[in-house]
């Protein structure tokens, strides 16, 4: 049988780290020494950290949980913070005589909150970074910050990151294919629509509902054909009534923009 084992933590410990952490980042500034008039932004943490240990014989594992919730008095401050955030880690262990349940909680509620705001600090990093460094995001090793990289492309109009987020429409990972779609979307690149109807499965449906929509947005006269097509000729009902519906919203959409 397993037992499950909470600990307590040492919250000045874990509340250092994240002190430490926003110092660091050039984010925000330490108290002021001096009280002036001025009203200066303040921003606030706070947050639930905790740990248990399950163990079944000579085996166990630390699972630590940890939220966050930044905020920024007054909230109408420049660069104003309000985000929720949320992680969890874990890590096996050998039970020993000597084994310190607490030792290794603290450790990993710590490490779990540390993870935690190094991404969100690379993310809000990125917001502001130069073009080349988003563009190292997106095509760096697949990091935590890939999906983040890719939506300011679409999001802060980065047009030269166009043949990347092409290129990435046929990436292995679906999410990694969802966010250069919608960056793709946000750019209004209709070269997307060559990509999607080249290159994904007409038997896919999950993948056909989402390729479907996104060719009624993008528009143009190959989304118009390409969707006339699977309206009239796919052999799953469903996905011909989507792609007629796709084409309907597409045909209003000209005629708004013509008129």
């Amino acid at each position: 049988m397993g037992s499950g084992i909470g600990g307590s933590l040492d919250i000045d410990a874990v509340a250092g780290v994240v002190r430490r952490m926003l110092l660091a980042s050039d984010m925000v500034e330490g108290p002021a020494e001096d009280g002036g008039a001025v009203e200066i932004p303040v921003l606030r943490v706070k947050g639930q950290v905790g740990f248990e240990c399950t163990e079944v014989d000579a085996k166990g594992i630390v699972r630590a949980g940890a939220r966050l919730r930044l905020s920024t008095r007054p909230s109408t401050a420049p660069g104003a913070i309000t985000e929720e955030l949320s992680a969890g880690g874990e890590q096996t262990y050998d039970l020993t005589p000597a084994f310190d349940r607490q030792r290794i909680g603290q450790q990993i509620a710590e490490r779990t909150v540390t993870d935690l705001l190094s991404r969100f600090l690379g993310r809000r990093r990125l917001t502001t970074a130069p073009p080349a460094q988003i563009h190292a995001a997106i095509t760096g090793d697949g990091g935590a910050l890939r999906g983040e990289a890719i939506r300011l492309a679409g999001a802060r109009g980065l047009r030269d990151e166009i043949p990347t987020l092409l290129a990435l429409l046929q990436d292995d990972h679906e999410e990694t294919r969802d966010a250069a779609l919608g960056a793709l979307i946000a750019l209004r690149e209709r070269r997307a629509v060559k990509e999607l109807t080249q290159n994904r499965s007409l038997r896919n449906r999950h993948e056909m509902r989402k390729i479907l929509e996104a060719i009624a947005i993008l528009g143009g006269q190959e989304a118009a054909d390409y969707l006339s097509f699977v309206a009239a000729s796919h052999d799953d009902e469903e996905i011909r009534s989507l792609a007629a519906e796709a084409k309907r919203r597409l045909d209003r959409r000209s005629d708004a923009a013509s008129k």
